[in-house]
């Protein structure tokens, strides 16, 4: 494609101020990159990066936002003919000098801009996570899950909820999922966090707490769900597919849509997610950058 040019912005505000109704054509593609840059700038982070591949009439054709600490998230990009632009914008990230240790992003976009940005640097890569990402309009309830959905209920958590022990179920989602784990007192402080927003969902069986899952990139059209997590010991009974059903009937009350990243090692998930009526949208990876 000719007469690209890269753009980079002071922050991530004006980075949305500029392209925010361009990205959001593609908001499900997009939430990662419309969500940290309104994050990372509310929470001021120094030394971040957002930038965008424009064509001559300045139209958005590919962007990627990063802030140190974290990974770098690109945009979508069009499934044929779209490579022009991601390398472009890999070879002008490379030549900042970031200190960029993972990217993630939907394919086949995602596997360009990585390529060239190692290529840039005489670096490597290795996926860190394949993932699938989930689009829901419908929810479906299986019929061997009613008998569970009627026994159960779904609740936000609480300041009254055992803190401790959710934080060990984040631990262990984190470890699950190939994510940083963070310490206790970290964990304590991230699930209390979600509590007091009332994003994280907990599924009640007989006055306990048996799953958990959080609401995650609240945007125009759209929110996700992350976080889905069953305890070792309360697997195989069903009930993060009653939870899902149930919050994803919620959710949709709100928006258009509703979606979700599952890691594609872990069948059982994948499995649960497209009963209820997840259908799978794009391929989302996670380089690491060795």
């Amino acid at each position: 494609m000719s007469g690209l040019r890269v753009k980079e912005y002071s922050d991530g505000q004006e980075f949305l101020d500029e392209l925010l109704p361009q990205l959001e054509r593609h908001e499900l593609e997009n939430g990662q990159v419309i969500s940290k840059a309104k994050l990372w700038h509310q929470n001021t982070l120094a030394a971040g990066y957002f930038s965008a591949a424009l064509d001559s009439n300045g139209h958005l054709v590919y962007a990627a936002v990063w802030a140190p600490g974290n990974h770098m998230f690109l945009s979508w990009s069009p499934p044929v003919g779209g490579e022009d632009a991601p390398r472009l914008l890999a070879e002008h990230a490379a030549a900042r000098s970031l200190s960029v240790t993972g990217i993630q992003g939907c394919e086949p976009g995602a596997f360009t801009f990585t390529n060239a940005y190692v290529a840039a640097l005489d670096k490597s890569y290795v996926v860190q996570r394949g993932m699938t990402t989930y689009r829901l309009t419908d929810v479906k309830v299986p019929d061997n899950c009613r008998d569970k959905i009627s026994r159960g209920i779904l609740r936000t958590a609480t300041a009254d909820d055992d803190m401790k022990m959710l934080a060990e179920w984040y631990i262990g989602y984190n470890e699950q999922c190939l994510m940083p784990i963070p310490g206790e007192k970290a964990a304590i402080k991230d699930i209390s966090s979600r509590a007091r927003a009332g994003d994280m969902y907990l599924w009640i069986l007989n006055g306990q707490p048996v799953s958990m899952a959080f609401k995650v990139r609240p945007l125009k059209y759209g929110c996700g769900v992350a976080g889905v997590y069953t305890p070792k010991e309360r697997r195989g009974r069903g009930y993060a597919t009653a939870m899902m059903a149930v919050l994803s009937e919620l959710l949709r009350t709100e928006y258009d849509f509703v979606s979700l990243h599952a890691d594609n090692n872990n069948p059982t998930s994948n499995y649960i997610y497209q009963q209820v009526g997840y259908e799978k949208w794009c391929r989302t990876n996670d380089y690491q950058v060795v």
